[in-house]
């Protein structure tokens, strides 16, 4: 398991939406302000928000989910 994806999830909807999905911790802010999530990029980056250690704000949760892939398997002719 090598990949992982942010996930924002707000306790209210922002823009119609609670579930946001981003590559990285910085990639949020390029969205949405420190303001908006409650914490300034920093902070999450000293929670080390991994996998099974989410960061909870009053306005969110940020954590950070496994991407699973189907191996593939390449056919020599």
């Amino acid at each position: 398991m090598d990949q992982t994806i942010i996930k924002l999830q707000f306790f209210a909807p922002v823009d119609g939406r609670t579930d946001y999905y981003f590559s990285s911790l910085a990639a949020i802010y390029e969205r949405f302000s420190p303001e908006q999530i409650g914490c300034a990029l920093a902070t999450l980056w000293g929670s080390n928000v991994e996998i099974g250690n989410p960061k909870s704000t009053r306005l969110c949760v940020i954590s950070r989910e496994p991407i699973y892939n189907k191996p593939q398997f390449n056919k020599k002719k």
